[in-house]
């Protein structure tokens, strides 16, 4: 009885399998998005709250004069941090476009010629 009432599933076998194979695919690549984007999130707010921590140990010119000076490695480390997302970003878009189109010839190509 359990062959009979699954039988109709077998010709469906080859799309389940596409989409499962698509449907991984999108949930890695999610996930590497995510990891990139909460790593530029983290270090952003780490500076932050260390850029906070330093302006409330401003107490008198002198150390206003040090703090405004420590001001152009901030915004350097942040330029930079800038780019380094952007080239991140772009090079995970790179990967995900070729390991779509990658995919997608797979499973267009097992579904037609199987």
């Amino acid at each position: 009885m359990n062959e009979i009432s699954t039988a109709w599933v077998n010709p469906l076998q080859p799309w389940v399998a596409s989409l499962t194979r698509f449907n991984q695919f999108m949930v890695g690549q999610a996930e590497q998005w995510a990891s990139l984007q909460m790593g530029s999130l983290k270090a952003y707010v780490d500076l932050g709250v260390a850029q906070v921590r330093v302006a409330l140990k401003v107490t008198d010119p002198h150390s206003l004069s040090e703090f405004a000076d420590s001001q152009f490695a901030v915004l350097s480390f942040v330029g930079h941090r800038v780019l380094d997302d952007g080239r991140a970003l772009a090079e995970w878009s790179n990967n995900y476009q070729t390991q779509a189109n990658r995919l997608t010839r797979e499973n267009l190509l097992g579904l037609l010629f199987k």
